[in-house]
């Protein structure tokens, strides 16, 4: 029997047992129960209609410490390590199987991620940006990377674009933002505190947010300006987020080139490259 069909049975279980409020979370809880693992107490208690307190007292009734050990009672467990990975992977998957498989599952995640972008959003986002004075790229972890890549890339056109991984510097640099920045905020999960605290905190300052994430109710969406979403569906949030990089940087690369097209001041590409190339080869 595995973890979530114990969370599930618990929750029949007790059913006759609950309040109304209670009974109102358990029928969302089943309903919801593959994606409870992704969602904070805050999220379920907003989407289930009922208070968090009630989502605490629930996880204790049915025998869990918190809402934390809850969530882990509805991950589903396997002994295939691969499915876990990938989910579409199976255990007698030969390696030219495996290999069509990643690919495939990218290559889908690519046109679900286009499929649901706004092309008038991100036309409108990139009209701002190329107006700007700077751009603060960040993210944390995996995403980290992704916000890197983001602020070398608008560097190349001439741009005040920086990025950063660090709590600490994301934090004084969002203090830092002004009505001439535009703060980029890139989470697979959408829930980094660090991310969604320092897009709050740069509204605040006037600057223009943009959000980076694969759910669209996560907090993350719900600070930001604009908001793009990627399509990545994975059981595992943590291998999730490094296999949506792909969609991240595809969606960086889009507002990138519509950057570059209506930015009006831009390097001399040819010659930036001459010079990269000159210093290394000195």
């Amino acid at each position: 029997m595995n973890n979530e069909q114990c969370a599930i049975e618990k929750i029949q279980a007790a059913m006759s047992f609950l309040s109304a409020s209670e009974k109102k979370l358990a029928r969302y809880l089943s309903f919801e129960r593959k994606r409870i693992p992704f969602l904070s107490i805050y999220d379920v208690a907003e989407n289930a209609g009922v208070s968090t307190a009630t989502v605490s007292r629930l996880a204790r009734r049915l025998g869990y410490r918190n809402f934390a050990e809850l969530k882990i009672g509805f991950v589903r467990k396997s002994d295939d390590s691969l499915h876990e990975i990938f989910n579409a992977i199976n255990h007698g998957d030969t390696d030219e199987e495996i290999i069509h498989k990643v690919f495939q599952g990218n290559i889908k995640s690519l046109r679900d991620t286009q499929g649901i972008t706004s092309i008038e959003n991100l036309r409108k986002f990139a009209k701002i940006l190329a107006c700007a004075k700077r751009a603060l790229c960040i993210g944390i972890g995996g995403s980290g990377n992704v916000a890197r890549d983001a602020a070398l890339r608008l560097s190349h056109l001439d741009f005040q674009a920086e990025a950063y991984t660090d709590y600490y510097q994301i934090l004084i640099q969002s203090l830092r933002a002004d009505s001439d920045t535009v703060v980029i905020g890139i989470s697979h999960s959408g829930r980094s505190s660090i991310t969604v605290e320092s897009l709050k905190l740069a509204k605040t300052k006037n600057a223009v947010t943009c959000g980076i994430s694969n759910y669209p109710g996560s907090p993350l969406s719900r600070v930001s300006d604009f908001f793009f979403q990627t399509s990545f569906p994975e059981t595992g949030v943590k291998v999730a987020a490094l296999s949506s990089r792909i969609a991240q940087l595809c969606l960086v690369d889009a507002i990138y080139i519509l950057v570059a097209k209506y930015r009006k001041k831009l390097w001399d590409i040819r010659k930036l490259n001459d010079l990269t190339e000159k210093l290394l080869r000195d």
